[in-house]
């Protein structure tokens, strides 16, 4: 269920890398030092979205560049779609009786690309809806599974069958035989990295294989434990490559195929993570069936939090990333959650009063993944610091007077509107 990270959402995000690293600000200078790595609840706002009801069962889902969500539908064989606003066409293509859909990518067209494992065939649904079926046809038996494009809009199909890769080119043309790996290989996943070269998640030699932008095959690219069993895989623009194992775990390999982490952080306890998304900054993003859960992962080693969960007895199967909003529909009842990355002050302004030279002791709150708090304009009180990291504000002030300034919080995925806040010091 790839979801290619070249596909944003309608809003760009801001283009800073903030280090997630503990800071405090003094009168508006910034000190940075380093900071552990831990895993939380995230703050971040989470709301239902949408439905597409029970009978859906949304099994992968896409975002295209105006920020619109593509369900894939097993329950009933179609293709939902869904607007920044919230506007949900159920129908938004129907891909037909025992079609069998596994995945699906989109390309930088926006068309939509789905594999169909009960026809051996690829499908595909341009931007208005207009459905060709058997656009490509893999041979009886192949059993499509993964399917992932790159930025040149070259599609690739994973099939399981035979393990082989078909290439269904940017001008049309198909090459039904583009890669053929080792037949014990029971191809599953795959995904495209800047170069154009396809990372497969072989599923059965616990291996990931890569595949050149012209077809050559290095098998055992990367190699798993035994029984680790991949079936999802993800590249960032490092080229650091992932892999979501049925045993459980995550693992994280370097772009040469050395090991750099056999188990990313996740939620605690067990797991089965089913899907992986890799935002513009390499944020890594899990979702667990068991658990039901989305975690984040810095690339960086640091913080790792849970960013939504779904109610118990849901499933979460076809999450999808769109500039800040995370989207995870639920398998079970067809409901669709959006989480909100971005932060969001949540405490009113300060507006109090305390004396000179005691020890204070405040703080201000935000919603959303990791936030920084920071003074935009005006000065805390002398004597008193504003901790970025927690939003704290503690010290013993020095001077009496009425000091106005405002904060906002920020991240990667955006900022807040300032909020004013006004601190008296009597004597």
């Amino acid at each position: 269920m790839d979801i290619p990270p070249s596909v944003s959402g309608a809003s760009e995000p801001m283009k800073i890398k903030f280090p997630l690293c503990a800071t405090a600000i003094t009168a508006g200078v910034l000190i940075v030092g380093s900071v552990g790595a831990s895993s939380a609840e995230a703050k971040v706002t989470s709301s239902s979205f949408a439905s597409l009801g029970a009978a859906a069962k949304p099994a992968a889902s896409v975002t295209d560049a105006a920020g619109n969500l593509f369900t894939l539908n097993e329950g009933d064989n179609t293709i939902s779609k869904i607007t920044p606003a919230g506007t949900v066409t159920r129908v938004f293509s129907s891909l037909g009786a025992g079609v069998s859909p596994q995945s699906m990518t989109i390309d930088p067209l926006g068309n939509l690309y789905v594999s169909c494992a009960g026809t051996d065939s690829v499908t595909r649904v341009s931007p208005s809806g207009a459905t060709i079926k058997y656009w490509s046809y893999d041979g009886v038996g192949s059993m499509p599974r993964g399917i992932t494009s790159d930025a040149g809009g070259n599609v690739f199909v994973a099939n399981y069958a035979n393990s082989t890769i078909m290439k269904i080119a940017a001008t049309g043309a198909v090459y039904p035989a583009f890669a053929r790996l080792d037949p014990a290989d029971y191809t599953y996943g795959l995904a495209t990295d800047a170069s154009g070269n396809i990372y497969a998640a072989d599923t059965a030699t616990d291996r990931i294989s890569k595949i050149s932008a012209t077809g050559a095959v290095t098998e055992a690219f990367a190699q798993l434990p035994k029984d680790a069993h991949p079936v999802y895989v993800a590249v960032d623009s490092h080229g650091d490559v992932y892999s979501a194992n049925s045993a459980g775990n995550v693992a994280k390999f370097a772009s040469n195929g050395s090991v750099i982490d056999t188990n990313i952080m996740s939620a605690p306890g067990p797991s089965k993570p089913d899907n992986l998304m890799l935002d513009p900054y390499g944020d890594l993003f899990i979702a667990d069936e068991f658990t039901n859960q989305i975690t984040a992962v810095d690339p960086n080693g640091g913080d790792a939090g849970i960013i939504a969960s779904l109610p118990t007895g849901s499933l979460a199967r076809a999450e999808a990333i769109s500039g800040s909003i995370v989207y995870a529909p639920d398998y079970i009842t067809g409901d669709v959650q959006r989480s909100d990355l971005r932060p969001a002050m949540s405490t009113a302004g300060l507006k109090t009063s305390i004396r000179r030279a005691s020890r204070t002791s405040m703080a201000v709150t935000a919603d959303g993944f990791e936030p920084l708090y920071a003074v935009s304009m005006g000065s805390l009180p002398p004597g008193l610091d504003l901790d970025a990291q927690t939003g704290r504000i503690s010290g013993s002030p020095t001077t009496v007077g009425t000091y106005t300034f405002d904060i906002l919080t920020m991240n990667h995925w955006g900022g807040s509107s300032p909020q004013h806040e006004v601190i008296t010091v009597t004597p």
